[in-house]
């Protein structure tokens, strides 16, 4: 019979990582893992306890990695992963990695290491290489919110530039000039292409933005009160406003409110998301609506298909955002 030393012999490997890979109680590259994993095959160790530990990898498990919990758009991200995993009769495990590197890493890593094969992935900061180093290993891992080429068909993304530029033409054709930005202060790609949206926007109607109209802050309510103050200080005030999302949207207004600014008479606002509190805000929200529930229901139903080894079904992985027009938005000849 085969013995522990054996397979790591075969697997080129120390006997400290085939019981690593046995008990799952740490991570192991996903090259490595492999390794083990066919040496037991090979060897047919699955005959003793380390063949049902390493069973117990497998099975009816969707791992989902997502942003902060506490923010309602990846509620709504996690709503619609949970659907797809209750309708398939699949066990949901969720982690998040709150917009850190090590953090997404870690929580990858976890996932993987308690059985998840089938994963939905939401990781805004991790490399792409770092990305489809893991993709390579994880045939039914999924992107969401993030479009990678070299592995576009696992992909689910949102047309970002398409639907800030919506936004911003939105204010432009109520006859706005001066329209400020508020962005997040993160490089992801998100921020990029919705920069490339509100300045394509802006060019259509010959308007180049000057540099105190963007302004990167967190895209929280914290961020979103910072926002609110470098409006207030600016010398030559906006008549407008376009948000990264509808959380940041809401600080700036609390912070307008305090200081006795109407709105939307004296500054208009657009938002990004559609989560449930726009529309009870006061004025109830102008917003982009980001589809995520579908996206998530989309990547989600694409990984169990890859996991299963199904064909993939035909679908659209592209999505658009759709205007929900409001209250917070007027003509800038309202304002006083």
């Amino acid at each position: 019979m085969a013995t522990i030393k054996d397979v790591a012999e075969l697997a080129g490997v120390s006997t400290a990582t085939v019981s690593r890979v046995i008990n799952q109680t740490a991570w192991v590259e996903p090259v490595t893992r492999e390794r083990v994993e066919k040496a037991m095959r090979e060897l047919n160790y699955r005959r003793n306890a380390a063949a049902i530990a390493l069973a117990k990898r497998s099975g009816d498990m969707l791992g989902l990695l997502t942003g902060n919990l506490a923010d309602p758009f990846f509620a709504r991200l996690a709503r619609g992963v949970e659907e797809v995993s209750r309708n398939e009769r699949f066990r949901l495990m969720v982690c998040s990695g709150g917009h850190d590197e090590g953090m997404e890493k870690a929580g990858l890593d976890f996932l993987i290491n308690q059985g998840c094969e089938a994963i939905v992935v939401h990781a805004s900061r991790l490399p792409e290489k770092e990305l489809l180093r893991y993709a390579a290993h994880l045939p039914a891992m999924v992107v969401v919110n993030r479009y990678i080429a070299g592995m576009a068909n696992r992909c689910v993304w949102l047309e970002n530039c398409h639907a800030a530029k919506k936004a911003t033409l939105h204010l432009l054709e109520q006859g706005h000039r001066r329209i400020a930005c508020v962005t997040s202060d993160l490089p992801i790609i998100d921020r990029q292409d919705r920069l490339e949206g509100y300045r394509q926007a802006l060019a259509e109607y010959g308007i180049t933005p000057e540099k105190s109209w963007v302004i990167s802050v967190p895209f929280n309510e914290e961020g979103g009160e910072r926002a609110a103050h470098q409006l207030l200080n600016s010398a030559i005030p906006s008549t407008a406003v376009v948000t990264f999302n509808d959380v940041m949207a809401a600080g700036i207004m609390r912070i307008l409110h305090q200081k006795g600014i109407t709105l939307p008479q004296q500054l208009s606002i657009v938002g990004f998301d559609d989560v449930v509190m726009a529309r009870y805000l006061f004025p109830a929200l102008t917003t982009m609506h980001y589809p995520v529930e579908r996206m998530a229901r989309r990547a989600s139903q694409l990984a169990i298909q890859l996991f299963k080894g199904m064909p993939q079904q035909p679908g659209m992985n592209n999505f658009a955002a759709e205007l929900v027009i409001r209250d917070s938005v007027v003509s800038p000849e309202g304002n006083s």
